[in-house]
């Protein structure tokens, strides 16, 4: 089963939403959980009114020498409902000195906690920096997911990452673009892939881009904790948008269930 990673390298394009939107939507037989990994600190703790403990700290004790993954990653989980789907969280402290200290051992002697073989994980990462802390992670993970705008000075900001990026991601990087932007998708892919090729001299698909998500307010406000999900919660654009994204990715063939059951499930 996968590890994704959602990260960004300017603005805020909503990673947090998304992580747990895509979460929110995948199949339960799947067992998603949404980790806080963002090197500056949490937000779910306080913006859905969770717990202080557990948290990404509880895991990464957990997570030392540990034989047993899976008991591990609950160390640190909370319950949380979204809509009729059940989505486990582990919350990072709005401290960023504690999220910080606890991502070695996740990224370490730990990492088997987060790439777990029977459940799929979608780790929050924040905003990417040089020497974060959460570059490791990306190394680890099956998709990079980097979310960006369409606008100038986002895209150009993430072109300059793009050779690290590259480098590190093992398995499929790809630019989630948000709702927001001002070029069509199509625009964005060109001046990337030129990048990748003429630059980087790396493959022409190195590098996907995917979107743009639709502006959904009230599907924000569901993921957000400010409204409660109706019957037909998983109709709404901004789900169907991440239900489409993980049929994209193919994220779920990698335990090797049909990636159509993802849209039946969101229909």
């Amino acid at each position: 089963m996968p590890l994704v990673a959602v990260t960004y390298v300017k603005g805020r394009p909503g990673v947090t939403t998304t992580a747990l939107g895509l979460a929110a939507v995948a199949p339960s037989r799947v067992r998603p959980v949404v980790v806080e990994c963002d090197p500056a600190g949490g937000d779910l703790m306080y913006r859905l009114d969770l717990a202080a403990t557990p948290s990404l700290v509880d895991l990464a004790a957990a997570a030392r020498g540990a034989t047993d993954a899976q008991g591990a990653l609950a160390a640190g989980q909370q319950a949380l409902v979204v809509g009729d789907a059940a989505v486990p969280v582990v919350v990072a402290p709005a401290g960023g000195a504690q999220a910080r200290a606890a991502l070695p051992e996740l990224t370490g002697i730990g990492a088997s906690v987060l790439t777990t073989s029977d459940r799929l994980v979608v780790a929050d990462c924040g905003r990417l920096a040089p020497g974060s802390p959460v570059w490791p992670l990306l190394r680890l993970a099956d998709v990079v997911l980097v979310m960006a705008r369409a606008r100038t000075d986002e895209v150009a900001h993430l072109r300059e990452y793009l050779a690290e990026l590259v480098d590190v991601n093992a398995g499929r990087l790809a630019v989630l673009l948000a709702a927001g932007g001002v070029y069509p998708a199509a625009e964005v892919a060109g001046v990337l892939t030129n990048h990748v090729v003429e630059e980087l001299a790396a493959a022409s698909d190195s590098v996907g881009v995917l979107g743009p998500l639709p502006v959904d307010g009230k599907a924000a406000a569901v993921l957000g904790g400010e409204m409660v999900a109706g019957r037909r919660w998983r109709r709404l654009p901004l789900m169907r948008a991440y239900a489409d994204l993980l049929d994209d990715l193919a994220l779920l063939q990698v335990a090797g269930p049909d990636a159509a059951d993802v849209r039946r499930e969101a229909s």
